[in-house]
């Protein structure tokens, strides 16, 4: 016989005849006490499967959504076909309007700060500029207006020039867009890239959805060349640098 069955003994046959009420307030304590660490441990229980299912539920209102990227071409200059079209280099300069749209509604989509945006057509490249920092969210559409992007003496290919001209003429001239992030601003060498075809003279039509990729970044000069990891060699006081 345990030590609370001796308790309860003493409670149930106490000599003092006197003490029934006593007997009767002990007993329900010892009652509550003995399903007391029950209920706290199932309150606990509660509490923790709340916690563990509440992002979930909530995540669950964005599974399938992605944020969507378009950017649109709202002016440029340096491309005429006259008059800029047939030198040797260009100057040109794009004036770019860069859209997030963010369907989720518990989840928040960002172009982070340093990236650069670089304008190209064909391959050749045309442009490029700083990209300010900007973030979609809540089920809403943000824009960045007026990012500017630019070129000084930039070697294009006469064969590129010409058919650039023909497209230009035509009305149905597209550049490409490229969003990245430079190397030395890389997190764990991974960096989010953002490919764009907007039209060029459409009044400021945005393209279709970009493209969005995850790479390592790499040497502007060396391709192959991969940039180390934290822990690799190349690394002086925690700060990554280019070699």
């Amino acid at each position: 016989m345990g030590p609370r069955s001796r308790e309860l003994d003493e409670l149930l046959f106490d000599s003092n005849g006197g003490g029934r009420r006593d007997n009767c307030g002990a007993l329900k304590g010892l009652f509550f006490s003995s399903i007391l660490p029950g209920i706290l441990g199932a309150l606990s229980a509660v509490v923790v499967m709340s916690a563990l299912l509440y992002y979930p539920y909530k995540w669950s209102f964005d599974e399938g959504k992605y944020p969507e990227f378009s950017v649109a071409v709202a002016g440029f200059s340096g491309l005429d076909p006259d008059r800029d079209l047939g030198r040797p280099t260009l100057d040109a300069t794009f004036d770019l309007t860069i859209r997030i749209k963010e369907p989720r509604r518990y989840s928040v989509a960002c172009i982070e700060r340093g990236k650069t945006a670089a304008v190209s057509y064909r391959g050749v490249p045309l442009a490029n500029g700083p990209v300010p920092e900007l973030c979609g969210k809540n089920e809403d559409t943000t824009e960045a207006r007026s990012v500017m992007t630019w070129g000084h003496a930039m070697a294009v290919p006469e064969f590129a020039q010409e058919r650039l001209a023909e497209e230009l003429r035509r009305g149905d001239a597209a550049v490409d867009v490229t969003l990245t992030t430079l190397a030395r601003y890389c997190t764990l060498c991974r960096q989010k890239v953002i490919e764009c075809k907007p039209r060029v003279g459409s009044s400021g039509e945005f393209s279709p959805r970009c493209g969005v990729t995850t790479q390592i970044p790499t040497f502007p000069d060396n391709p192959d060349k991969r940039l180390p990891y934290p822990w690799w060699p190349g690394m002086i006081r925690g700060r990554r640098y280019l070699r």
